[in-house]
Order: C-alpha cells, then structure tokens, then sequence
C-alpha cells in the first residue's frame, strides 16, 4: 500500500465530507427559516384571531348592558313602578316627618322609587352603564328633589351617611354634566 495514495484518497474523502456537511448546514438554515416563517406567520394568526375574540367580547359585553338597561327601563314602566312614582310625586313631601305620616303603601313607594335610583347609580358608579344614558331615560333630578327628604331622614335616623349615596352620585354627576 502506498501512503500517497491513501493520504490522496483521505483527503478527497475529507473535501467530499466537508462539502456534504456544508451542502447539509445550507438545508438545515433553509428549513429553519421555513420554521420561523411558519411560526411567523402561526403567532400573527394568533395575534389578529386575539383582536377579534376582544372585539367579540366587547360587542357581547355591550349587548348585554344594552338588555339589562332594556330590562330595568322595562320594569321600571311596570304599572307597580309607575304607581311608586306617582305616589312620590303627588305627597309632594318636605320632611321626613311628612313621609312618617304616610300610609306603609305611601312610604313603599319611597323605599321602591329610591331602590330603582341607587340601583341606576350602582351600575353607573361600576361603570356599566353611562350617566348620560340614565339621563336620557329616567328623570334623575326629579327623583332627587322628591326623594330627598326621605333620603336625609333615612340617613339620619338609621345613622347610615352613606344610605342612597350611588342614587346621590348618579343625581349630582347628571347636573355636573349641564353645568357651564
């Protein structure tokens, strides 16, 4: 055997091998990039389908405000409401000791109309529902004026400063909206 020609031999084999792991390397970049293409594309898919899924979610989200408003404007045209409203309306009080002359249908009719205003000013104060809405389709100020004397003597007389304290918020964040 001749060492020549094995070194010869060896170093033929040496340049194919290193060819063949460079030819090798040149596929592997290739599909990577294919890969990261892959994945690319796969997490903006995942991105705009994200985009939707919020966009879907707050549609859901203002429908169903949108039927509970509907739902609390509905009851609140119910013939008990409007009876409540009316009875308010027409005792006309300015004390508290006025509406303890009341009959107990007369003062449910308070404790009713002032319940429906907290409620309004609860999911206003959670940010549910938008003091302009509530604006639109309840007379806010008027149930104030007439409820207030009942409120102020709730408070006092059950020790309670905060009793109908959403239905006051509700009340003062409308007038702060028509002021100059």
């Amino acid at each position: 055997m001749d060492l020549g020609a094995i070194s010869s031999d060896v170093s033929l084999l040496s340049s194919i091998a290193i060819i063949l792991g460079a030819i090798f390397v040149v596929v592997q970049i290739r599909q990577n990039n294919k890969l990261i293409s892959a994945a690319s594309e796969q997490a903006h898919a995942s991105a705009v389908q994200a985009t939707l899924t919020t966009e879907q979610l707050k549609q859901n989200n203002e429908i169903a405000n949108m039927d509970l408003i509907m739902r609390l404007y509905e009851f609140a045209n119910s013939a008990d409401v409007q009876s409540a409203w009316l009875t308010v309306l027409n005792s006309n009080i300015t004390a508290f000791e006025q509406f303890e002359k009341l009959t107990k249908p007369e003062q449910v009719a308070y404790f009713q109309i002032a319940a429906l205003f907290e409620s309004l000013g609860v999911l206003v104060q959670r940010g549910i529902i938008k003091p302009d809405l509530i604006e639109d389709m309840f007379d806010t100020p008027l149930a104030w004026k007439s409820l207030a004397p009942f409120v102020s003597g709730i408070r006092q007389r059950y020790g309670d400063s905060a009793g109908y304290s959403a239905f006051e918020g509700l009340h003062d964040s409308i007038i702060k909206n028509h002021e100059p």
